[in-house]
C-alpha cells in the first residue's frame, strides 16, 4: 500500500495519555479499542516505572515493550498449542 492510500485510510484520531505524556494515535480502528490499548500500555509502563524509579523514562518505555512482546510470543505459542489440540480432536 502506497504512503498516500495509508493516510486516506485513517479514519480515527484519538488522544491518549500514557506515563504522563499525552499521544494522539490515528487508525482505522474504533476509538474505544485504541483507548483499550494505550490502557494496556499505560498500565505496565506505570507498574514498571514504580518498581524502577531511577531508570531513565525511556529505558522503561524499552522495558513495557519487551514486557508485552514478551506476553505477546507466550500467547502466541499458546494458541497455536491450543489450535493443534483442536486439529488433533477432530
Amino acid at each position: 500500500m502506497s504512503a498516500a492510500n495509508r493516510s486516506a485510510a485513517v479514519k480515527h484520531r484519538v488522544q491518549v495519555r500514557i506515563g504522563d505524556e499525552d499521544f494522539v494515535l490515528r487508525s482505522e480502528a474504533p476509538p474505544e479499542y485504541m483507548q483499550k490499548v494505550a490502557a494496556v500500555v499505560d498500565a505496565k509502563f506505570s507498574e514498571l516505572q514504580a518498581i524502577y524509579r531511577h531508570v531513565p523514562r525511556h529505558r522503561v518505555a524499552i522495558l513495557t515493550a519487551l514486557h508485552l512482546a514478551d506476553e505477546l510470543e507466550r500467547l502466541r505459542a499458546e494458541n497455536q498449542e491450543l489450535l493443534a489440540l483442536l486439529k488433533e480432536a477432530r
